[in-house]
């Protein structure tokens, strides 16, 4: 099973994340809902760093992140809200 390890803004940073971890021996994906990578403005609803369960502890780890922060996201702005309900997504 996957989990998210890290939501960020772009493929880019996403992709560097995932090649970190992978530098590590962890293996990781990018998942983002953007067209492949053709509309950057669907990035706007976070692009996700996944990995697998077992990883998570280890992965949060090197990204110097605690166990509960993905609880501590910020909220969704007005705009992300909007195409959150366009495309029928929630959040």
């Amino acid at each position: 099973m996957s989990v998210t390890i890290a939501v960020v803004n772009s493929r880019a940073e996403a992709e560097l994340i995932a090649g970190m971890l992978g530098n590590h021996g962890i293996k990781a994906r990018v998942s983002a809902d953007d067209l492949g990578g053709v509309d950057l403005a669907l990035q706007a609803q976070g692009v996700r760093v996944l990995a697998s369960a077992n990883d998570e502890h280890e992965a949060r780890k090197l990204l110097g992140e605690s166990e509960s922060s993905l609880s501590n996201r910020k909220a969704p702005n007005a705009f992300q809200r909007w195409l959150f309900s366009i495309l029928g997504g929630s959040k």
